[in-house]
């Protein structure tokens, strides 16, 4: 048949299908169906039976949706989580005794008569069930996705999915790469250009193709995260650089799925926003903890390097963006309430923290999402209080509303590319994109909320800019950061910057041995860390 089932207890719930390609899909139930949590098969008469936790039914319609009707009903399918069926029966998984010991019991039915019900055993736990046997694998004698002559499965250079039948094949291609012209063959773009963005619950952080029909995702997903609230990337090195901030951690992870890694761990503690210097090859974070802050390490040897560049008069900030072609960098800080004419804000500063001023101070609370148009200088912003999405030449001039349609309702994460605004909702797990030619809004994708920040994963744009950092590290001993018409070294927080303007020497009197605190090791560079971070394979110091 080619078919695949599968069950959706969302805002709607129901049964679906669609070919083994992902292509051909409809509903076969949507009515009488509340939480269908369990789904098995019967591939010789072609049925479909599914449990139900909410209405407490095990049901059955065949591959159409027809001829739908109850095999049991009532106590003794009250916690079904799992299903399989062999022959004349099926078998569950029955949650039934969250109290007692055994809380987990196996269960027989009759699928042609409800009254014949069985216990098989009692369990401490357990989630799935299936029946081993060869016949729930019925063999062919041949079918599309055959090895070929040269041990291509169909003929495809990576994945064959079986289609609307075992003679018909579709071929598929591994993350980051594309389909040929021959519909056999894959290819790695040469310019990735794709849309990635964080979400919680669970924390990840996913990709998808700009042009919403391509199902393929350009980069592995970073998963094992909880809010992923921060973003970007470094495109010479593959990177997506990311700020897990319940985990307190800022970490990265290749696009093909390698080099994951913790990169700052001591001293983060609540990062909402981080943006990659591609030129100089440095990394900026805003922390919106006690000390109100924005940091910089370099991308390598990130823990080593980081230094505090702005520091208080700040209540809560968040987003930032760079402008290394010029030198400089921009942040939001949002307030809680509007009190005492205490308003939201957009600063500015060179990259180096000096110059600090004030960008935006006006008609503003909770500003969050910040992105860049290098080509024309303008600055967009998303209020989440005020429910739009805003824009500002660089130099000040030309503010005005640049959406505030009914699909903005707390805005997060904003990106700009081309001529598109896209940004996620919070609240409601939508990801939209605003033609900023025709204002036409396109909803990109649909999540489980809430989501956080996105970027557009764009080569072209990191290849623009060169300065004085390149190479070498400008010359620098510790910290190369851009600034308007050229450079300044600087050295991390505990060290000075030499006579020679290049060289880090330690501050007399940072911390050592002795000031370390109980609980945190030395590290022979002065820094005090967790001691449980010690030889956990992360360079920490």
């Amino acid at each position: 048949m080619g078919k695949l089932f599968f069950t959706d207890y969302g805002d709607v719930a129901k049964i679906e299908r669609c070919d083994m390609d992902g292509q051909s899909r409809s509903r076969i139930v949507d009515s009488k169906i509340e939480q269908p949590y369990a789904i098995t098969l019967d591939l010789v008469t072609k049925l479909v039976y599914w449990a139900d936790v909410y209405l407490d039914y095990i049901e059955v319609v065949d591959y159409e949706g027809r001829n739908r009707h109850t095999v049991i009903h009532g106590r003794d399918v009250r916690h079904l989580y799992s299903l399989t069926m062999f022959e004349n029966f099926i078998y569950a998984i029955n949650l039934d005794n969250f109290t007692a010991k055994y809380k987990v019991s196996m269960t027989k039915i009759n699928r042609f008569n409800g009254t014949d019900v069985q216990t098989l055993a009692k369990l401490e736990n357990g989630g799935v069930v299936h029946v081993y046997h060869k016949l729930r694998q019925p063999l062919v004698r041949s079918h599309a996705c055959e090895l070929d002559v040269v041990g291509k499965p169909g003929g495809c250079s990576d994945i064959c999915l079986l289609s609307s039948s075992h003679k018909a094949k579709t071929c598929r291609c591994r993350t980051g790469y594309s389909l040929g012209n021959d519909r056999k063959s894959c290819k790695r773009p040469k310019n990735e250009l794709f849309l990635f963005y964080g979400k919680g619950r669970p924390g990840i952080i996913r990709a998808m193709d700009l042009n919403t029909k391509a199902a393929d995702e350009y980069m592995i997903q970073v998963e094992n995260l909880v809010n992923p609230r921060a973003l970007d990337f470094h495109a010479e090195t593959n990177y997506i650089y990311f700020a897990d901030t319940t985990s307190f951690l800022i970490g990265r992870q290749k696009i093909d799925g390698t080099g994951r890694e913790t990169i700052l761990k001591d001293g983060v503690d609540n990062v909402e926003g981080i943006a990659v210097d591609w030129i100089g090859n440095n990394l900026y974070w805003t922390d919106d903890s006690y000390k109100k802050s924005i940091s910089v390490a370099r991308l390598e040897k990130a823990s080593q390097t980081r230094k505090t560049l702005v520091e208080g008069q700040m209540s809560h900030p968040r987003a930032i963006v760079l402008d290394p072609l010029h030198g400089w960098m921009y942040w939001t800080d949002w307030e809680e309430e509007e009190i005492d004419n205490m308003t939201g804000r957009i600063e500015r500063a060179w990259m180096d923290g000096s110059n600090r001023q004030l960008f935006v101070t006006t008609m503003m609370l909770w500003p969050n999402g910040l992105t860049l148009d290098l080509t024309t200088g303008i600055l967009y912003w998303c209020d989440a209080y005020y429910d739009h999405i805003e824009k500002i030449f660089l130099n000040g001039t030309g503010r005005m509303i640049v959406y505030g349609g009914k699909e903005v309702n707390h805005p997060f994460g904003l990106s700009y590319y081309g001529t598109f605004i896209f940004w996620t909702e919070y609240t409601n797990g939508s990801i939209f994109q605003l033609d900023l030619m025709t204002r036409n809004v396109t909803l990109l994708r649909k999540e489980r909320p809430p989501l956080f920040g996105l970027r557009i994963y764009d080569v072209q744009q990191q290849l623009r800019g060169e300065n004085s950092t390149r190479g070498n590290n400008g010359g620098c001993n510790g910290l190369c950061l851009i600034i308007p018409g050229g450079r300044v070294c600087a050295c991390a927080d505990g060290q000075y910057l030499d006579e020679d303007n290049v060289t880090c020497k330690l501050t007399s009197g940072s911390p050592n041995h002795q000031q370390c605190h109980f609980g945190e090791f030395a590290c022979r560079n002065g820094r005090c860390i967790q001691e449980r971070w010690k030889c956990d394979g992360d360079n920490d110091c």
